[in-house]
């Protein structure tokens, strides 16, 4: 039976257009006077933005129309060709690589704004969604081994991991270790497993924090910033400076006080406080809610899946662009120890802002290809998959009753058509 394809997933589409338009926005808001200053030019920040929105958005037009199932054929290429960029970043002269003391940029040269860079880091997390969900879909019945489940897929995650916190870059490997534990429990992984996971996780975590002075000083700072005012409390502080100013409605688009010399590069990682110093406690919501929405329109995708690998890389990248933002915002309202970690869709950033569109056009694709099928389309299966994370996913993506069609992870069974 051919597989038939519906329109993409709208509201999703509406959601991601409307944080990237606004994003745009507040960039120039909260970089025009930086910008000035450094560069001698209001817009520099602004016109890098526009090229990398203006890219992405072409790639998300254009990979909504490709079959998600062709990213499957290349997992293992663009894992292999994540990490030859991570290792890249270690070894290339820190003039190309180095910024504020992390290599995390590959620099080419002078573009037509400027220094044309590219964050592999960011590149990495889409790639492992989908080495992962073509790993794990193939070994539903692996899983529950430690040697051929949770060893493996520990070790290439180690790998990536390591990679990224010797540049060093402790917020991104969070992230990417959600996005990995994520798929890794939708998957139908062994919960004993992921519990020691976790614990062994949390013990690396601790150990870093121990060993490298300066997240140390971090957590210090987040117990008392006032303390540490002249260092590392110095962000946090005028961060909720920006946002208690802001009050319901905000002090006016482009009247924020924070971004003049106050708050440090207020377009990158805290461009969520300006958002609330300007457009107050009703802008700052409506992003919290545009996020929502995109969590619940991704696993409701998640959930209606057409086969394992589809639906694991709809949570993958559903985690990724949610759980980045609520860290993002997190660390904003000091809710956490502050990380250097990039809003989605609306923070300065090309590569990030590139990367995300892409995801969430892989995501409109799968979409497709799940808004309308028939009961008579699922049947049984000999060996299904059991997930209680996919039986999440079902429990809110699907009317009870509808006829509609159930992963394995929620009870139903279903005989799946290769891609």
């Amino acid at each position: 039976m051919t597989e038939r394809t519906s329109k993409p997933d709208y509201v999703l589409l509406a959601a991601v257009g409307a944080l990237v338009a606004l994003g745009l926005v507040m960039v120039y808001s909260s970089s025009f006077v930086e910008a000035f200053t450094l560069k001698g030019n209001q817009y520099y920040y602004l016109f890098r933005q526009v090229v990398g929105a203006t890219i992405g958005v072409a790639g998300l037009l254009v990979v909504q129309r490709i079959d998600y199932g062709v990213w499957r054929r290349f997992s293992v290429h663009l894992m292999g060709l994540a990490l030859l960029l991570l290792f890249l970043v270690l070894v290339l002269p820190t003039s190309m690589t180095e910024v504020n003391g992390s290599r995390s940029w590959i620099r080419f040269g002078e573009g037509v704004f400027g220094l044309f860079s590219v964050q592999p880091s960011e590149f990495a997390k889409l790639a492992i969604i989908i080495y992962f969900a073509d790993w794990l879909s193939r070994r539903s019945e692996k899983l529950g081994n430690v040697t051929y489940g949770l060893i493996p897929f520990a070790v290439m995650l180690g790998l990536v991991c390591g990679l990224v916190m010797l540049e060093p870059d402790l917020g991104t490997t969070v992230v990417i270790v959600m996005i990995a534990g994520m798929i890794y429990f939708a998957a139908g992984a062994n919960l004993w497993h992921i519990i020691g996971a976790g614990g062994l996780g949390a013990a690396a975590f601790w150990l870093l924090v121990n060993v490298i002075g300066f997240r140390n000083y971090r957590i210090e700072a987040f117990k008392d910033p006032w303390k540490y005012y002249d260092s590392f409390g110095y962000q946090p502080i005028h961060a909720l400076y920006a946002l208690g100013s802001g009050g319901i409605f905000g002090q006016g688009l482009g009247q924020g006080r924070q971004k003049f010399q106050w708050l440090p590069q207020a377009y990158t990682d805290t461009i969520f406080a300006i958002i609330g110093e300007e457009l107050g406690l009703i802008g700052a919501a409506a992003v919290v809610v545009a996020f929502a929405v995109i969590a619940y329109r991704g696993y409701r995708i998640a959930g209606r899946a057409p086969n394992p690998f589809a639906a694991l890389v709809a949570v993958g990248v559903t985690s990724w662009i949610t759980f980045q933002a609520m860290l993002n915002i997190a660390v904003t309202t000091s809710l956490v120890p502050f990380t250097g970690i990039t809003l989605p869709f609306l923070s300065y950033g090309s590569t990030s802002l590139i990367t995300c569109l892409l995801g969430a056009g892989i995501l409109l694709n799968i979409s497709r290809h799940c808004a309308r099928r028939l009961p008579q389309e699922i049947s049984d299966d000999p060996t299904p998959r059991r997930s209680p994370a996919l039986a999440f996913v079902n429990a809110f993506a699907l009317r009870r009753g509808d006829g509609g069609p159930r992963l394995p992870g929620a009870g139903g069974r279903r005989r799946y058509r290769r891609r």
